[in-house]
C-alpha cells in the first residue's frame, strides 16, 4: 500500500488507499477483474472521486509499466503529457464523465519509463443506486423514487492501446496525402497514342494547354500538335519509340488551337502488351518555357558581359572621355543582340528643366535618330510608362516597343527594327556624366539580371570618367583653382573654430570609406583640453588623438563621420588644396582639372554649405615633375649622413619582411656609428622622404625635419 503522506508523480498530495477504497463497498460486488472479463485485454482502472487510482488490472500494468502497488493512490493525470496536464485535460474529462455519464478521448499517454503510447480512452462514473453500483449515470440522474441524485463513488477508466493501429493509419494517411499532392501538383501533359500516332488518352492539362475540346482531341494525330518546323525530328522520335522500343526525350513546340507556340520537353516510351507486341506509346510533356527563357537570358548575359569586358579593356588605356564613350557605343552596336547605342550629355538639373540632351557619341544609328532616341526614352512622354533615369538614378527598360501603346515609340521601333530599350545612367559618387541608351532587336531583352549588370556597368563608366578627371588634375600642367569663403557650421572645422574662437588649418584628409575620414588638423591659440572637450562631445567626430604640441599650436587627428567638404569635392573630380579657419571664418582653396564642370561643382558646394561664396576663380600652372626631378629634390634635403643611413638600410636588407637581412647594430657597425645615431639618421631621412612625397613643395603641413 502507498504511504498516505507521500506525494503523487504529478506533484499533488496523495490520498490514503484505505480511504479511497472505502468508496467501493464490498457489497457492490463490482471488481476490476470482473470488468476485465467484459472488456477483454483492455487496461481497466478504478479511480476515486478525485481521480486517483484505486485498483487496476494486469493489462493496465503491462500497458503503462506501473505495478499496482506503485500506482495506487496516484492521480490518473500522471499518464498525460505535461502540456495536456497544464491545459487541464484530465480534470475536464473527469468533469465531463461526471456530468454526462461518459467521456471519451484519444491521444498520446505516457508510460512509467517516459515512452508514449496512443490510446482510445473511455471514462465513466460509478454511482450508488439503491445500494448497488451503477456505471455511466449522468450527474442529474435521480433514483426511481425521485428522491436524491445517485451519489458519485468514483470512475472506471478503460484504455484501448491503439499505438500500432494509429501509426499504420498515420502512415496510410501520409501516403495518401503524398499521392494526392503529386497528382494535384502535376503540371505536365499526360498522353497515349496508338501505333498510327492517333491520340487515345490524355489528362485535363492536355486540354488546357492545347485549347481543344475532348471531342476534337480524340483521334487527332500527334504531329498535329507540333509546329511545322519541329515535326520532322518529332516524327523521327516517334518512329524510334514504336519500331526500336527506345525511351526517347525530345523537345518541340506545341501548336495550340489559337496558333500559339509553347516549347515542351517530351519523355515517351512504347506501350507493350503481355505478348510483347507494341500497341502505341505514352509519355509526359513538360512546359519548358521558363527554361528556354532562362537560357535566352543567360545567352544575352554572356554576350552582355563579353561586350562589357571588351569595353573595360579599352577604358584601361583610353586617354580621353571621348575615347571611352566611343568604345562603349561601338561595342554595343557591334554585339549581336543589339541594334544601336547612344550616349547623351545630361544631368539631373538638365532633365528636370526639360532641356534637350545632346548626343555625345553614337553607333548603329545616325545623329538625327540619336537625338530622337535620347529625347524619347531619357525623358519619356507623359502618355508612356517609365521615368527618367536621372530621376530614379537607375536603369529604365522598355519592352515590346513594336506593339507599344505610345505611337511615337511604336513607329520608331518598327522603322528602326528594335523591340526593347534600356536607358542607363552614367553616374559615380553622386555625380551624373550622362546616359547610355541601348536598343535590342528582341522584344523582351533587358531582364532584371541584365538590368543589374547594366546598372553596375553605368557606375563603372562613371567612375572611369571621374578617375580620368582626377588624373587630369594630378598630372596636367593647367588646373582651375577656386577660392571660397565660408562661415557655414556644417563644416566641422568651421564649427570648431567658431565655437572655441581659435585658428586652425587642415593639413591633410585621409579617406577611410565614403563616409569616414581622418582629419589631421593644426589648432592655434587655444588650450588642448578645450579642443578635447569639443571633439568628445561632437556627434560627427569619433575617435580623437592629440598627436603633438609646440608652443601655442597643437596637432590633432580626428575621425570624422558623414559627408564632408573633401568627399563632396572628390565626387566632382576636385580636391582641397588648403583650408584655414580663423574664428569661424573659413578660407578654402579648391583645385580641379580643366574639364570639370565648374558651375556644377560650385552649385553643389553652395547648396550643401549655404553660408559659402565663391570669391575667386583662376587658372594655374602645375609644373610636371619627373621621377628624376623628385629624386633630386629629395637628395637636396638629405644630409650626407642621413643619405648614407638610408642607403645602407635599404641595400643591407633592413626593410625586408618578415625577417630582416640585417639588424640596426650590423648596419651601425658598417657605418662606424652608434646604434642610436643610426636610428636618428634613418628616422629623419624617412621623414624627409615622406614629406617630399606627400606634401611636395606646397608648404602645406608641419615641419618634420627633426
Amino acid at each position: 500500500m502507498t504511504d498516505p503522506a507521500s506525494n503523487n508523480r504529478d506533484g499533488s498530495a496523495n490520498t490514503s488507499v484505505t480511504s479511497a477504497t472505502a468508496d467501493f463497498p464490498s457489497e457492490f460486488g463490482l471488481d476490476v477483474h470482473q470488468l476485465t472479463d467484459l472488456v477483454g485485454e483492455y487496461a481497466v482502472s478504478m479511480l476515486d472521486t478525485a481521480g486517483q487510482v484505486v485498483r487496476w488490472n494486469r493489462a493496465a500494468t503491462q500497458l503503462t509499466g506501473y505495478d499496482e502497488a506503485e500506482i495506487e493512490g496516484t492521480h490518473y493525470r500522471v499518464f498525460f503529457s505535461p502540456e495536456r496536464r497544464e491545459a487541464g485535460r484530465p480534470e475536464r474529462l473527469l468533469e465531463q464523465a461526471r456530468t454526462d455519464g461518459r467521456a471519451e478521448d484519444e491521444g498520446w499517454r505516457l508510460r512509467n519509463d517516459g515512452s508514449r503510447f496512443w490510446v482510445r480512452e473511455v471514462l465513466a462514473p460509478i454511482r450508488e443506486y439503491d445500494g448497488s453500483p451503477v456505471l455511466g449515470r449522468p450527474d442529474d440522474s435521480a433514483t426511481e423514487s425521485g428522491d436524491q441524485p445517485a451519489p458519485l463513488r468514483g470512475y472506471v477508466q478503460i484504455l484501448h492501446d491503439r499505438t500500432d493501429e494509429y501509426r499504420r493509419e498515420l502512415e496510410l494517411r501520409e501516403k495518401k496525402a503524398l499521392t494526392e499532392s503529386i497528382f494535384e501538383a502535376q503540371p505536365d501533359l499526360l498522353y497515349a497514342f496508338d501505333t498510327d500516332g492517333n491520340l487515345i488518352q490524355w489528362n485535363e492539362r492536355f486540354e488546357q494547354v492545347t485549347g481543344y475540346d475532348p471531342d476534337e482531341l480524340e483521334g487527332m494525330n500527334a504531329l498535329e500538335f507540333i509546329v511545322p518546323e519541329d515535326r520532322e525530328h518529332i516524327g523521327d522520335a516517334i518512329d524510334r519509340i514504336l519500331h526500336d522500343g527506345d525511351r526517347v526525350t525530345a523537345e518541340g513546340r506545341v501548336l495550340t488551337s489559337d496558333g500559339d507556340e509553347i516549347p515542351f520537353e517530351f519523355n515517351s516510351a512504347r506501350i507493350t502488351g503481355s505478348d510483347g507486341i507494341g500497341f502505341g506509346f505514352t509519355g509526359v510533356g513538360r512546359d519548358i518555357s521558363d527554361r528556354k527563357a532562362r537560357e535566352r537570358e543567360l545567352e544575352r548575359l554572356e554576350r552582355l558581359n563579353a561586350t562589357i569586358r571588351t569595353i573595360d579593356e579599352t577604358m584601361v588605356v583610353a586617354e580621353t572621355r571621348e575615347a571611352i564613350e566611343r568604345a562603349v557605343v561601338e561595342a554595343f552596336a557591334a554585339a549581336e543582340p543589339y541594334r544601336f547605342a547612344v550616349i547623351g550629355q545630361g544631368d539631373i538639373a538638365v532633365a528636370s528643366d526639360k532641356q534637350p540632351l545632346e548626343p555625345r557619341s553614337w553607333a548603329g544609328i545616325d545623329v538625327t535618330g540619336a537625338d530622337d532616341v535620347l529625347s524619347s526614352f531619357v525623358d519619356p512622354p507623359a502618355d508612356g510608362p517609365g521615368t527618367s533615369p536621372f530621376e530614379t538614378e537607375s536603369v529604365q527598360c522598355y519592352h515590346n516597343l513594336r506593339e507599344s501603346a505610345v505611337e511615337r515609340w511604336r513607329a520608331d521601333a518598327r522603322e528602326r527594327n528594335y523591340g526593347s530599350v534600356a536607358a542607363v545612367p552614367i553616374m559615380a559618387s553622386g555625380r551624373t556624366f550622362g546616359v547610355l541608351v541601348v536598343a535590342a532587336e528582341e522584344a523582351t531583352a533587358f531582364t532584371d539580371r541584365e538590368r543589374e549588370v547594366l546598372q553596375e556597368f553605368g557606375a563603372t563608366v562613371g567612375h572611369a570618367l571621374n578617375a580620368m578627371a582626377v588624373r587630369r588634375l594630378l598630372y596636367h600642367d593647367i588646373a582651375v583653382e577656386l577660392e571660397f569663403e565660408s562661415t557655414d557650421d556644417g563644416d566641422v572645422c568651421t564649427e570648431l573654430s567658431a565655437e572655441l574662437g581659435c585658428q586652425l588649418s587642415v593639413d591633410h584628409v585621409l579617406p577611410l570609406t565614403d563616409e569616414v575620414f581622418v582629419y589631421y588638423v593644426s589648432v592655434i591659440g587655444i588650450d588642448s583640453e578645450r579642443v578635447r572637450t569639443f571633439t568628445d562631445e561632437h556627434p560627427g567626430i569619433g575617435e580623437v588623438r592629440h598627436i603633438d604640441t609646440s608652443g601655442d599650436e597643437s596637432y590633432w587627428e580626428f575621425v570624422v563621420y558623414g559627408p564632408t567638404t573633401t568627399s563632396l569635392l572628390a565626387d566632382y573630380g576636385a580636391r582641397m588644396r588648403s583650408q584655414v579657419v580663423d574664428d569661424g571664418s573659413s578660407s578654402i582653396v579648391v583645385q580641379a582639372s580643366r574639364d570639370v564642370a565648374v558651375r556644377e561643382l560650385v552649385e553643389a558646394i553652395m547648396e550643401t554649405y549655404p553660408e559659402t561664396e565663391l570669391v575667386s576663380k583662376r587658372t594655374v600652372e602645375q609644373p610636371v615633375e619627373t621621377r628624376g626631378d623628385f629624386r633630386l629634390r629629395v637628395r637636396e634635403k638629405l644630409t650626407e649622413k642621413q643619405r648614407a643611413a638610408l642607403e645602407a638600410a635599404y641595400y643591407g636588407g633592413y626593410f625586408e619582411w618578415p625577417t630582416r637581412n640585417s639588424d640596426a647594430s650590423e648596419i651601425a657597425n658598417r657605418l662606424d656609428i652608434a646604434r642610436q645615431t643610426f636610428h636618428q639618421h634613418l628616422r629623419v631621412a624617412q621623414a624627409k622622404l615622406l614629406t617630399a612625397y606627400f606634401e611636395g613643395d606646397t608648404g602645406v603641413g608641419r615641419d618634420r625635419d627633426g
